[in-house]
């Protein structure tokens, strides 16, 4: 069971990056990095705390097997 607490002791570019998938866009790696203006090792960091959190879900990209696409899993609040 996921607990509020553990959401908002994210830093800031995890909620930043959970945000931009809240609207309920898939979004790659490189497309978080292009719309945040965050550098990649910050999304990286953003992205890895979610999954471990089970916020988001991680997938292969349709287009391109070596591009990882992420989306909501569940919400938090």
């Amino acid at each position: 069971m996921f607990a509020r607490r553990s959401f908002l002791a994210l830093p800031p570019s995890a909620k930043f990056v959970y945000v931009l998938l809240r609207n309920g866009r898939r979004m790659s790696r490189r497309d978080l990095i292009r719309q945040t203006f965050l550098p990649p090792r910050t999304v990286n960091y953003g992205l890895s705390r979610l999954k471990n959190l089970g916020l988001i879900r991680e997938e292969v990209h349709e287009d391109d097997a070596r591009e990882r696409v992420y989306e909501l899993v569940s919400v938090p609040m």
